[in-house]
């Protein structure tokens, strides 16, 4: 396979880039002017930004070999995600690779704001020396309220702890135990959360809530509101008028709603107001971080694999390796399926075991449908657009909870009604064996090369191939069995050195009791 060609808008880092180089060919840019990037999106099979330049619908259309956008940070703001997932390219970020720089940054304006650090470094260099002026606060036992306890906001109360503050926090997305673990107060509406925080910090995506004046207004007299998430959170016109009356004591304000802002925007000259040019994430150890995260995802959905920052697909909060093995297993098991069920009219079924977590099943639908498209359609499947493209080609994949399986984390797929069309698979810490093909009983860890017959069980049918396969100069790794019962429909299984060429197929088939034949390489 050759090496793909990579696109670097933006600064990447140093590390980001030395990793990529080792596997692809990349032209780097410290800044490519927006407007040429039009002109080389059909030169590249993976596009890397950061912030200067926005990929529209657009300019994602049409580009054949495009496979793969990614943002160097954590918001994908300036990504057109419906039109990326609707032409199966897949989105990386680098989400929490930046999260304890972010954090720290927090932390960092929120002490200048209560300390009066910048106007104190100001009074000083002017020559003056009014300390009364300047007097402060502490975050000693203040109350920390923070809307949106993902990575940043994780990272922000581990440190709101070392300045013995409470911490509370509204996160609709999150369990109570996850709250619990972190020793963060669960609050269920935000007006509530709001209502008891001497300070305020807000640390979700672009579309988490607003903070509108009445959400403000609800703050404590003297509170303090930060933002180093996404500009527009806040309404900052709002919150100059209630700096200004006095309901709050001062803001921390990393991000606008316009970058840079203008110098009339509402907060530049209120006193008590803190600013930083979007520094939240700009630290060297998180250029690292970002880096080599963004690069690390880029190249494993080149290679079809699935990284665990691909943005437009479900992933699964699970291990990365215990991911790495999902994904091989469904690829061969959808791969098995669709070569030994060419035509389906009914609908197929996912059916998971018990022991398959139901965090995983939105991402292992998607994965099964690109694995069972791949061979079946002439246009780009893969795991971004699987549920597309069944709809326009009018599959139906329906998932079901095996409760009656053991406790194996088990995956098969079967054509509704028929139980002799199942492939089913068992995922192992080892390997992925396979337990089923065409509901045929199996067991076999799952080879990097296989030759699959379905026979007439008969006398003389494995000598023949095994000698046909010897013919041809093919080694034999190992041999798998299964049948029905005696004399009826069978399996062969040969585990091969080396990939059999076309004739080899040709003339396997032709012997006598053998149905079909099937060649599998390299799956994962």
């Amino acid at each position: 396979m050759s090496r793909p060609h990579i696109l670097v808008t933006e600064k990447l880092g140093p590390k980001g880039l030395e990793y990529l180089r080792q596997y692809a060919d990349v032209d780097a840019h410290d800044l490519l002017p927006p407007d040429e990037l039009p002109a080389l999106m059909d030169q590249y099979d993976a596009v890397i930004i950061r912030s200067a330049h926005r990929l529209t619908r657009e300019l994602l259309q049409g580009h054949n070999r495009l496979k793969v956008v990614a943002r160097a940070g954590a918001g994908v703001d300036n990504v057109d995600l419906e039109a990326a997932t609707e032409f199966g390219i897949a989105v990386i970020n680098a989400p929490g690779a930046n999260a304890i720089a972010a954090a720290e940054h927090t932390f960092g304006l929120l002490l200048a704001v209560i300390r009066n650090i910048v106007a104190g470094d100001a009074h000083v260099r002017s020559g003056g020396w009014d300390r009364a002026a300047f007097l402060g606060q502490e975050l000693y036992e203040k109350r920390l309220g923070i809307i949106g306890l993902g990575r940043v906001g994780r990272q922000v109360s581990r440190i709101a702890h070392g300045f013995r503050m409470p911490v509370s926090a509204y996160d609709p997305f999150l369990s109570a135990d996850i709250f619990e673990a972190h020793d963060v107060r669960q609050f269920t509406r935000l007006e509530d959360l709001v209502a008891e925080s001497d300070i305020l910090t807000i640390h979700t995506p672009k579309s988490g809530p607003h903070l509108d004046e009445a959400l403000l207004r609800r703050l404590p007299k003297g509170a303090i509101v930060m933002n180093v998430a996404r500009g527009g959170l806040i309404d900052e016109e709002a919150l100059a008028r209630l700096l200004d009356e006095g309901h709050l004591a001062g803001a921390g304000i990393d991000v606008f709603s316009h970058e840079p802002p203008d110098l009339n925007w509402p907060l530049m000259k209120r006193a008590h107001v803190v600013t930083t040019p979007h520094l939240g994430g700009s630290t060297h150890e998180a250029m690292v971080g970002v880096g080599i995260m963004t690069a690390r995802g880029v190249l494993d959905a080149l290679n079809n694999q699935t990284p665990p920052n691909l943005v437009n697909v479900p992933i699964p909060d699970v291990p990365e390796q215990n991911l790495k093995r999902l994904d091989r297993a469904v690829r061969i098991l959808g791969t098995i399926f669709s070569r030994l069920n060419p035509q389906v009219a009914s609908p197929v079924v996912l059916s998971l075991s018990r022991a398959m977590a139901s965090s995983v099943r939105p991402w292992l639908r998607q994965a099964a449908l690109a694995a069972f498209l791949q061979d079946r359609v002439d246009e780009r499947v893969n795991t971004v657009n699987a549920l597309l493209v069944a709809q326009r080609q009018g599959i139906t994949l329906l998932v079901e909870a095996d409760h009656q399986s053991d406790d194996d984390p088990r995956i098969s797929l079967r054509v509704e009604g028929r139980n002799e069309t199942e492939v089913e698979v068992s995922v192992t810490e080892a390997d992925v064996v396979v337990k089923k093909i065409a509901g045929i009983p199996v067991n076999i860890p799952w080879p990097e090369r296989a030759l699959v017959t379905r026979h007439h069980d008969a006398p003389g049918v494995v000598g023949r191939v095994g000698t046909l396969v010897g013919q041809y100069g093919i080694n034999i790794g190992q041999l798998h069995l299964g049948r029905r019962g005696p004399q009826g429909e069978a399996l062969m299984i040969l585990t091969l050195d080396t990939d059999p060429p076309q004739q080899l197929l040709d003339d396997v088939v032709q012997l006598p009791d053998i149905q079909e034949v099937h060649v599998f390489t390299q799956l994962f």
